[in-house]
């Protein structure tokens, strides 16, 4: 048997080689310490110096938070934009006027045999009401105008507002020569109310008949 002190010996050198051995690795192994180092204080007053400025700049240009005000003014808020002007009905209605004179011509004149004139006819000039059912539901069957006898159909403009149906109202009972008053949003919605549950055009026979019961009505065939 080999004298324990040989063992003893023998097993230190061999433990010595080892480590010497694994020197390089171990080394290498070790973990890296960039990045664990305090955050530098100088970084952390301008971080906080930006946050101060931001709240303060914040404060003086929000307007208080109003999506109406944009004014780059410290202490100064803007007042509210006032309120859009009424646009002229004579501008809205020849606008609208637009799609009519396809049929009606730009003049008023309409088309002979097809679609009567709007210029001199009374059906425009005459009752105010009479005109508004018309635009509002439309008209059928034979109709006189002017002397001339028509049987077209003309399509409702009850998607149109009241003020816009008021504005060609307006328009046509002012222009080619006619001289009508002009008529009032008002007037149209409360003959919109009136006439809600109707949903076929008018005649000729039921507008004179509404106008005999209501106002004074203009002479047939005119």
């Amino acid at each position: 048997m080999t004298p324990p002190t040989t063992d003893r010996g023998h097993a230190g050198h061999e433990d010595h080689g080892v480590i010497r051995l694994h020197e390089p690795i171990a080394r290498e192994l070790e973990e890296p310490r960039d990045g664990f180092e305090p955050t530098p204080m100088w970084w952390v007053f301008v971080v906080m110096a930006l946050l101060g400025w931001g709240g303060w700049y914040l404060g003086t240009y929000s307007g208080n938070w109003r999506a109406d005000v944009y004014d780059e003014r410290p202490g100064v808020v803007a007042a509210p934009a006032a309120p859009a002007a009424a646009a002229d009905p004579m501008v809205l209605g020849r606008r609208i006027y637009a799609n009519c004179q396809a049929c009606h011509q730009a003049d008023g004149r309409g088309v002979e045999g097809n679609y009567p004139p709007l210029a001199g006819s009374s059906w425009v000039t005459g009752t105010p009401e009479t005109l508004v059912r018309i635009l509002l539901h439309g008209v059928e069957g034979a109709i006189e105008v002017n002397g001339a006898r028509y049987n077209q159909a003309m399509p409702p403009w009850k998607h149109l507002r009241d003020e816009q149906l008021a504005a060609v109202a307006t328009y046509v009972r002012a222009s080619w020569g006619n001289a009508a008053p002009p008529v009032a949003a008002e007037m149209v919605r409360d003959v919109r109310a009136a006439t809600t549950a109707r949903s076929r055009a008018w005649t000729a026979v039921e507008l004179r008949h509404l106008e005999s019961g209501t106002a004074v009505a203009a002479a047939d065939g005119r």
